[in-house]
This record gives C-alpha cells, structure tokens and sequence, in this order.
C-alpha cells in the first residue's frame, strides 16, 4: 500500500485542539459487562471485515477505485465519537461510540462493486440493532472528492493491486 500524495496541502490540520475533547468510547469503558462485550466485539467485527473489504478493493484495476481513507477516530482529538472509519470512491463503513455507551456500525454504498458480497458479510456478522444502513451522504462522488481534499496525506493510500 503505497501513500496518497495528491491530498492539498492547505488543509494540513494541526492536531493540537485548544482542550482535549472527551471521548466517549473511553467513558463506555463504565458501561455494563454485558455492553462492553458488545462493544469490544464490534470493534473487533469491524477490523475483521475491514482487512476483507481491502482485500476485495485490491482486486480492482484502476488506482482510484483503490484509493482509500482510512481514519483513526481514537487518536483523533476532535472527534468525540468516531472510532474508525473507512473511505472508498464507492463504500462508507464507520464505527462510532454513542452517548449511551454503545458501538454502533454505519455504512452507505454508491455503485459498489462489492455491494452483494459485503451486504452478505453484515448480514452474517453484524446484528441490525447496533448496524444501519446510512443515507445521509446525498451526492457521494462530491462528497469522496472533498473528503480527500479535506484529509491529511497520512490518511490517504491506494491500495496495492492484486490480480483476481
């Protein structure tokens, strides 16, 4: 996987907020037994399916469908309730802790190739009362280009190709 050098320059962010933001999935480490159960469960679910999610975009031919944003919302001092999240041109997949102490998985899809077969992964793996299908990103491709306008290049990578 080779890093992503065409993000702009301008919007380089100094991860030096004025006060630290509290992060909820360090509270949800109070919540009950059985919820942080839950919770370590679906963040290993995700890193799970996100190693196969990259292994089906490596499959395809054009660098910019491999293009990919990955971020750590843990180390991230804005964001109070992103955990991880995972950019395609073509897939949205983000965990996130809520206010009530639980992990949630949202994803949206615009012309994924791998719509199906990912559909299959969730419904297998994911039980539909901690994941939703999102549709609040209305013009995706717009949205995918400003994303990586807006990232930091460290964020950003292609994936390396792998013939089917």
């Amino acid at each position: 996987m080779k890093r992503f050098e065409a993000a702009n320059l301008q919007n380089q962010i100094e991860n030096n907020p004025p006060r630290p933001v509290l992060k909820n999935y360090k509270l949800a480490r109070r919540a009950l037994p059985l919820q942080k159960s839950l919770n370590e469960g679906i963040e290993y679910l995700y890193h799970d399916l996100l190693k196969r999610f990259k292994e089906m975009y490596s499959s395809l031919p054009d660098p910019l469908d491999r293009t990919i944003v990955e971020i750590n919302g843990k180390v991230d001092p804005y964001d109070p309730d992103g955990l991880f999240t995972f950019y395609t041109p073509h897939f949205y997949y983000h965990v996130r802790c809520n206010y009530l102490e639980k992990y949630e998985v949202l994803y949206q899809f615009h012309n994924c190739p791998f719509e199906a077969e990912i559909r299959k992964w969730f419904k297998r793996s994911l039980h539909t009362s901690f994941a939703f299908e999102s549709d609040r990103i209305k013009d995706f491709p717009s949205f995918y280009k400003e994303v990586l306008a807006f990232q930091p290049k460290e964020r950003i990578s292609v994936l390396d190709y792998v013939a089917p």
